[in-house]
């Protein structure tokens, strides 16, 4: 049986470790807001880590589990914003709700310790920041760029189980205190295990994510000059164009294509091969985008791995010839690639007479068979019908 101290000291060596492996790579990176709150979080264990062993080394003082406790929520927390910035949404306010709540905690532990609390102290309050935080960082893995993409899958199944263990903590601390029931199944043993598989999981899945995210945007398209800087517009741009131009063909009743060009495994190649092969991918990508595309086509970032175009054409058999047009060309472009890494081309097209004018739609019915044609499942170019 492996003794108390022996199951601490491995998970705070497992946490040091990896918190200092990420922030390292931090540094050697081009981080954007999602890696930098990423690595917060690491840094928070780390500090929550020190602070535990601080503790234990001086079991009278208070002000180490306080910080402890505090840090421990502020490092969830920040894991949760780092996986909200990475599906683009706001983390301003969220940002605010995490460190009322790594404050509220601290001030729960001392006055509990003031008003002559145990080791304990503070634990219910930290349990429940603790079940909330990591469950909304599960949910976050499930949705937007990180549900598209299958390597935030284990992120999203450990959040969950955290969220569910410290809920289980709440009740049985609420029914039966702090007995042989808590310290046996749902005690210190337990935390550490479930806190090496989160960091060990975390560490892997964020380092890919951000690899990816990073090649694909944080470095390319922010150096990217002249016509494609202006040609490929951003997300947020895009979208207002799209509704623009799906008013505009209603009027006149002509048959709106939206294409969503997919590349699947630049994550995995940013990863494997290196920044340099990533972002010459994505340059290849994106400089055949709007040398290939139709003259009136728009363009735009529609997803970390996806770029729109949004063209009029006179009928289903032409949107697919420019759909097949344009997969030949990326794949030929990208096949020039030093070392012969190719990712997986999926183009996906939905068009307004299957949706009907409707942007939203539009754009979400030509992402879905966009990823069905990236997965090799079926054909490379796939046209949207109405049951999809």
């Amino acid at each position: 049986m492996i003794d108390q101290f022996s199951v601490s000291l491995m998970t705070a060596l497992v946490v040091l470790m990896g918190g200092i492996l990420f922030l390292f790579d931090t540094l050697l990176r081009r981080p954007e807001v999602s890696g930098r709150l990423w690595a917060t979080g690491f840094l928070s264990a780390v500090l929550t880590t020190i602070f535990y062993l601080l503790w234990a080394a001086d079991p009278a003082s208070v002000w180490p589990v306080v910080c402890g406790n505090a840090f421990s929520v502020f490092g969830t927390g920040a894991m949760w914003l780092g996986c909200r910035a990475y599906n683009r949404r706001r983390v301003l306010v969220p940002g605010g709700i995490v460190a009322l709540a790594a404050v509220a905690v601290a001030t729960a532990t001392g006055v509990e310790f003031a008003f002559g609390g145990d080791d304990w102290s503070g634990s219910v309050a930290m349990f429940i920041a603790l079940l909330g935080l990591a469950g909304a960082a599960s949910i976050e893995c499930f949705r937007g760029d990180l549900g598209a993409t299958r390597t935030a899958l284990p992120l999203g199944i450990v959040f969950g189980i955290q969220s569910a263990f410290y809920a289980a903590r709440v009740v049985v601390v609420a029914l039966d205190g702090y007995g042989e029931f808590f310290h046996t199944w749902l005690g210190t043993f337990s935390t550490s295990l479930l806190t090496v598989i989160l960091a060990v999981t975390a560490l892997v899945t964020v380092s890919v994510l951000r690899a990816g995210r990073v090649g694909l945007r944080g470095s390319v398209a922010g150096r990217l000059e002249g016509e494609d800087a202006e040609e490929i517009l951003s997300a947020e741009v895009f979208q207002l164009a799209l509704r623009s131009q799906v008013r505009r063909a209603a009027v006149r009743n002509d048959l709106l294509a939206v294409s969503v060009i997919e590349l699947d495994g630049l994550e995995y190649i940013a990863t494997a091969f290196g920044l340099d092969v990533g972002d010459e991918v994505v340059t290849i990508w994106r400089r055949t985008m709007t040398d290939s595309a139709p003259t009136l086509a728009l363009l735009g970032e529609v997803g970390s791995e996806r770029i729109g175009m949004i063209t009029v054409v006179p009928s289903a058999a032409e949107a697919r010839r420019q759909a097949m047009a344009l997969y030949r060309s990326l794949f030929e472009s990208l096949g020039t690639v030093e070392g012969g890494v190719l990712p997986a081309i999926g183009i996906g097209v939905a068009l307004s007479d299957v949706t009907g004018y409707d942007a939203e739609r539009l754009r979400e019915l030509a992402l879905s068979t966009a990823e069905r044609a990236s997965s090799g499942v079926a054909s490379a170019v796939l046209l949207a019908e109405e049951n999809a």
